[in-house]
C-alpha cells in the first residue's frame, strides 16, 4: 500500500487546491502559523494504517526477546548452540496457540509491531548509538585532519582522544551481537509467515464473521464510506476537523493509488502482504525525493534529471531515510525526541512492550472522536483478540500512535545505519595492516547460521555486516588512537587510517541498510531508486511453467537487472499484455517457497509464475508510469469516486489521487460508497466478504456484498 510519505504529499497538494477554492479548513492548514493543526491532518492522513504499528504487550515482548541473547553480553554461541536455539524458537512459536492462546492471538493481530519490537531490541537499541558516536567522532577527526595546521583546531585533539576509548569500548562491547542477530532473524522469519486470515484459512466462515480481521484490515475492508461520513459528522473542533480532512485524503488516495501499488506487486495486500510493504516503501521514497525538489525533476523514460544519486558528487534526490523525520509531522502528543546519543523513549517502549504514560499524551479529543465513530458504525462486529478481548477500546489509537512514532523515527530520522552513507575520495595510500589482518566478515554460511524453516534470506546480510563491528572497526580505532598519540603526528598516516575507518563503518552501514530495505523494514536511499537498481530477481530464462524461481540473494545496491521495477507500474501483470486496461490480476499467494505454505516469503520477486486468482479483474492502471503520475497527473476521470456505480465496481478509472481527494473532501459523503481500500478484487471494488466455504487455495474465490 502507499505509505505515509505518499499520503502526506497528496495531503499537501489537496490542501493547496482546496485553499485556492476557499475551503476554510484548507486555508487554516496552509497557514504556517497553524503548524500544530497540520499535525492533526497528517495523523488523519495515516488513516487505518496507523493501526499496523500497534505495539505488542510486555509479556509477548519478553517471550520474543528471551530467545535472543544480549548483544552486549559478550557471549558468542557455538554453531551447535545456535542450531539448538533455532529449533527451540521454532517449536515454541509453532506451539504458541496451544501453550498461550492469548499471546498467540496478540502475535497474529500485531505482526508488524512484534517484528519491530524484535528488531529494536536485538539491533537498534544496542547498535545505533555505537554507529552515531563513531560517525560523530569521525566527523570531528575529519575537520582536524583537513585543518591540522590551525592551532585552535589542534586544541580539540585532547577532547577527541578522550572520546576515542569510549567508542572503542562500545564497539568491542558488541561481541555478542552476531549470535543475537542469528536468532533475531529466526524470530522475525517466523512472524513473517503470519498472513491475513483469508489466505491462512482453509474454509471461510460465514460472511458476517469478520472477527479475524486485523485492526487495520477491519477498517480498510468494512463500511469505509459510512465510517468516513460519521467521522465527519462527529467532528466539532478544528483539531478534529483537520483529522477528518486527513482521513478523507487517505481514503481517496487508497482507492486511487492502491491499484498502482498492486500493479507493481502483482497482487493486493491480501495475497502479497510483504511484497506490498516492500514496493510501498520504494514508492514512498521516490515520491518524497521527487516532490521535495523545486522544480520537480524531469523524467526521460527511466532517467531523471537531476539523477537519483551522483556517486562522485555524493548528492542527488532528497533522501526520505536521511532526515525526512516523518514522525515529527504527526507528533500531536508531543512525544520526546531522541537525545543526541540515544534512541527515543518511544522506541525503547515499543521494544519492551511497556509504554508507560506515553499513550496518555495522545489528544483525548481525537481518541473520543475515533471511538465514538467506531462504536456507532460497528456496534456488533468488533474484532476480538484471543479470548473475547475487544481489539478496539479507548487505548487502541493512543498505543498505535506511540508505535507509529517509533517506527517512523527508525525509518526516517537518518540515525544509525539508515541514510545516504558516502565514503568520499580515498587518500591514494595502501590499506593499513588492520584491514588486511583484521577479522573480515564471514558469509552467513561460514558463520554457521542455521536458517531453519522460517527465515527471510535478505536478513542474513545483517549478520555479515555486523561482524565488521566486532572485527576491523575496533582494530582500526586502536591504530588511529596510537597514530594520534605520537609525539610528532604523521598527518598522512592519520588521514589514511581515518579514511579506511570511515570506509569500514560506512560499508557495514550500507550492507546493513541494504538488508533492512530489501527485507521491507526500511526506506531505500535514492541510489536504490533507479530502474536498474530496484528490479528484483525474476529469472527470465525459466520456462513459464516453472513454479520454483530462485530467491535472488543479491542485496547490494545493484540487484539482478531482470524482473519488475519497484517504483513504476509494469506491463507483465496477468497475461503480460501491455495494452492499457487489458492486463489481468491478481496473482495468487506465492507458495513456491517451501519455507511456509501460507507465507509471502518470495516477496523479493515479482509473482509472474504464480497463477492468477479466479475470478480475475481488469488492471485499469497504465503501464510504465511513476508515482507522480498517479498522484497528480491524470485529473478527475469518469466522474471520480463519488460517481461510482453499484456493487461490485463501476470498473472505470477514477483519475489521480489529488483530484479525487479534492472531490471527496468537498463533496457529499452520502454519495461515497464503502470502498475496499486495498483494491483487493480489482479497481474501485466496494466492500466485500468471502462467501462461506470459498477458499483461495481452491478458486474461484466467491464474494458477497457486505450487508
Amino acid at each position: 500500500m502507499p505509505n505515509l510519505a505518499f499520503h502526506i504529499e497528496v495531503l499537501n497538494q489537496v490542501i493547496e487546491k482546496r485553499a485556492a477554492a476557499g475551503d476554510a479548513m484548507a486555508v487554516k492548514l496552509k497557514n504556517p502559523a497553524n503548524a500544530k493543526l497540520k499535525e492533526f491532518a497528517v495523523l488523519g492522513a495515516m488513516g487505518p494504517d496507523m493501526l499496523q504499528y500497534m505495539p505488542i504487550g510486555k509479556d509477548l515482548a519478553t517471550f520474543l526477546s528471551n530467545f535472543i541473547p544480549s548483544a552486549t553480553s559478550g557471549t558468542v554461541l557455538t554453531d551447535a548452540q545456535i542450531a539448538t536455539a533455532t529449533a527451540q524458537i521454532q517449536t515454541a512459536m509453532s506451539n504458541l496457540f496451544t501453550t498461550d492462546p492469548t499471546m498467540a492471538f496478540e502475535l497474529y493481530f500485531n505482526p508488524l509491531g512484534a517484528i519491530y519490537s524484535v528488531l529494536f531490541n536485538g539491533l537498534v537499541i544496542p547498535v545505533w548509538p555505537v554507529l552515531d558516536k563513531a560517525t560523530d567522532l569521525f566527523n570531528l577527526l575529519s575537520a582536524l585532519v583537513a585543518d591540522h595546521s590551525n592551532v585552535e583546531v589542534l586544541e580539540n585533539l585532547p577532547t577527541i582522544l578522550d572520546q576515542l576509548p569510549g567508542v572503542l569500548d562500545m564497539s568491542k562491547g558488541l561481541k555478542g551481537l552476531p549470535s543475537a542477530i542469528q536468532l533475531m532473524q529466526v524470530v522475525i522469519g517466523g512472524i513473517l509467515t503470519l498472513g491475513p486470515w483469508m489466505e491462512m484459512n482453509q474454509g471461510f466462515p460465514a460472511p458476517d464473521n469478520i472477527t479475524l480481521d486485523r485492526r487495520y484490515e477491519y477498517l480498510r475492508w468494512h463500511k469505509t464510506g459510512k465510517f468516513a461520513g460519521e467521522l465527519q459528522k462527529n467532528a466539532t473542533s478544528d483539531n478534529q476537523k483537520a483529522y477528518v480532512f486527513g482521513w478523507l485524503s487517505h481514503l481517496s488516495t487508497s482507492v486511487t493509488a492502491e491499484a498502482f501499488v498492486n500493479n507493481i506487486v502483482g497482487g493486493p495486500y491480501r495475497t502479497h502482504w510483504w511484497r506490498n510493504r516492500l514496493a510501498g516503501n520504494f514508492v514512498d521514497s521516490w515520491t518524497f525525493g521527487f516532490f521535495e525538489q523545486s522544480p520537480n525533476p524531469t523524467m526521460a523514460g527511466d532517467n531523471p534529471t537531476p539523477v537519483y544519486f551522483d556517486t562522485i558528487a555524493g548528492s542527488g534526490w532528497p533522501a526520505l531515510c536521511n532526515g525526512g523525520n516523518l514522525q515529527d509531522k504527526f507528533n500531536v502528543g508531543g512525544l520526546d525526541k531522541a537525545p543526541a546519543d540515544d534512541v527515543p523513549a518511544a522506541l525503547k517502549a515499543v521494544a519492551s512492550g511497556d509504554l508507560g504514560t506515553m499513550p496518555s499524551q495522545f489528544p483525548t479529543e481525537i481518541n473520543d472522536l475515533f471511538t465514538t465513530t467506531f462504536n456507532t458504525i460497528y456496534p456488533t462486529n468488533q474484532p476480538i483478540v484471543g479470548l473475547g478481548v475487544p481489539a478496539f477500546d479507548g487505548d487502541t489509537l493512543p498505543k498505535a500512535y506511540v508505535g507509529a512514532y517509533a517506527v517512523y523515527w527508525f525509518m526516517t530520522s537518518g540515525r544509525g545505519a539508515l541514510g545516504s552513507n558516502v565514503v568520499g575520495p580515498g587518500t591514494g595510500q595502501p590499506e593499513p595492516d588492520w584491514i588486511k589482518n583484521g577479522t573480515s566478515p564471514s558469509s552467513p554460511s561460514q558463520a554457521g547460521v542455521n536458517v531453519g524453516a522460517a527465515i527471510c534470506a535478505f536478513l542474513l546480510a545483517i549478520f555479515g555486516a555486523l561482524l565488521i563491528l566486532g572485527g576491523d572497526l575496533p582494530d582500526g580505532l586502536a591504530a588511529l588512537g596510537a597514530a594520534l598519540e605520537q609525539p610528532i603526528i604523521d598527518w598522512d598516516t592519520v588521514a589514511n587510517e581515518l579514511f579506511w575507518l570511515r570506509k569500514t563503518l560506512i560499508d557495514a552501514e550500507n550492507t546493513l541498510q541494504d538488508a533492512l530495505v530489501m527485507a521491507g523494514l526500511a526506506y531505500p536511499p535514492p541510489v536504490m531508486l533507479g530502474a536498474q537498481t530496484n528490479i528484483m530477481g525474476v529469472d527470465t530464462t525459466l520456462p513459464a511453467t516453472d513454479l520454483t524461481p530462485p530467491l535472488d540473494p543479491d542485496v547490494s545496491p545493484v540487484p539482478n537487472v531482470t524482473g519488475v521495477a519497484l517504483c513504476k507500474t509494469n506491463s507483465l501483470t496477468g497475461d503480460g499484455s501491455a495494452t492499457f486496461g487489458k492486463a489481468r490480476y491478481p496473482h495468487q499467494l506465492d507458495k513456491t517457497n517451501t519455507l511456509g505454505a501460507f507465507a509471502d516469503l518470495n516477496f523479493s520477486v515479482y509473482p509472474r509464475q504464480v497463477p492468477l486468482e479466479e475470478p480475475t479483474a481488469d488492471n485499469l492502471i497504465a503501464p510504465n508510469i511513476y508515482p507522480n503520475k498517479i498522484l497528480n497527473g491524470f485529473g478527475l476521470k469518469n466522474g471520480g469516486m463519488l460517481a461510482a456505480g453499484p456493487y461490485p465496481t463501476s470498473d472505470k478509472f477514477f483519475g489521480d489521487a489529488v483530484s479525487n481527494a479534492d472531490q471527496v473532501i468537498g463533496g457529499d459523503l452520502a454519495k461515497l460508497p464503502n470502498y475496499n481500500l486495498d483494491g483487493d478484487r480489482g479497481y474501485g471494488w466496494h466492500d466485500w466478504d468471502p462467501k462461506a466455504g470459498s477458499n483461495p487455495a481452491n478458486p474461484p474465490v466467491l464474494d458477497v456484498q457486505e450487508a
